[in-house]
């Protein structure tokens, strides 16, 4: 069973964060089905809150969740 992320002003807050400081304005990234968008549509899309920034948010506290939890480097470590 899939954990459901409690998406909040605070979450937005972050991940909008974590998106103006890691992503260059020249760079598009494709998300699944998605589709390609800027640094700014994803920003909006976190805004909103739509299903594409759902997706956007879900990736990434997910990511953070790996990062805290020691999965990733677990999971680096056996390449």
């Amino acid at each position: 069973m899939k954990e459901e992320i409690e998406i909040n002003e605070e979450i937005k807050k972050l991940v909008i964060a974590r998106i103006e400081a890691r992503m260059p304005l020249n760079i598009k990234i494709s998300i699944g089905g998605i589709g390609a968008m800027s640094k700014d549509e994803m920003i909006e899309h976190v805004k909103k809150e739509d299903e594409q920034g759902k997706q956007i948010i879900k990736m990434h506290i997910n990511f953070i969740k790996a990062i805290t939890s020691g999965k990733l480097i677990k999971e680096l470590n056996t390449v």
